[in-house]
């Protein structure tokens, strides 16, 4: 078993926002959620908000042993028109985990949505709360969350369950 970490990029309002679950290879779970400054000023900090990011990142990378890194890729139905520089923020966001992953010699995957239920095998899989994913999945969260993290953190669970059944493939 590997330790895995998960992570699902979002924006609300106006603030980045970096999901992330880590699964130990004890099937402990650990979660953070990690807030940026305003997307709004993206142009002009594009280096500084990503590097944020990066380096709290590579701290959990290293505390933790991590092996693996799955981002839940933003879903393209969810750019309506144009896309906004919080869309850009996301996607940058999501190139530069992988990126990390990748040039650590790490594993790591990109998964959607349909992927996810896939290897889950389960397609009401979203549908669930929290509560209900623990039982499910037989695991223990460290922390409650607000309404507003509830959706980033299971996204981001939901990505590590999935890449975990897809290396014990």
């Amino acid at each position: 078993m590997l330790n895995i970490l998960g992570i699902h990029c979002s924006v609300l309002n106006g603030f980045g926002k970096l999901a992330v679950v880590i699964l130990t290879d004890e099937n402990e779970i650990v979660t953070n959620i990690f807030r940026s400054p305003s997307v709004f000023s993206f142009r002009e900090n594009t280096g500084e908000i990503l590097n944020w990011h990066k380096d709290n990142v590579l701290s959990l990378i290293s505390l933790y042993k991590i092996d693996a890194i799955v981002v839940k890729k933003t879903e393209s139905n969810s750019f309506n028109g144009r896309p906004k520089k919080s869309d850009f923020f996301k996607l940058y966001l999501e190139g530069v985990m992988l990126s990390i992953a990748g040039s650590n010699g790490m594993k790591n995957r990109h998964l959607v949505k349909n992927s996810i239920t896939a290897l889950l095998q389960n397609n009401e899989v979203y549908d669930k709360t929290l509560s209900e994913l623990e039982e499910i999945f037989k695991i223990e969260l460290d922390a409650e969350y607000s309404a507003a993290d509830r959706a980033p953190i299971t996204e981001s669970l939901l990505a590590v369950l999935a890449y975990k059944n897809f290396l014990t493939q």
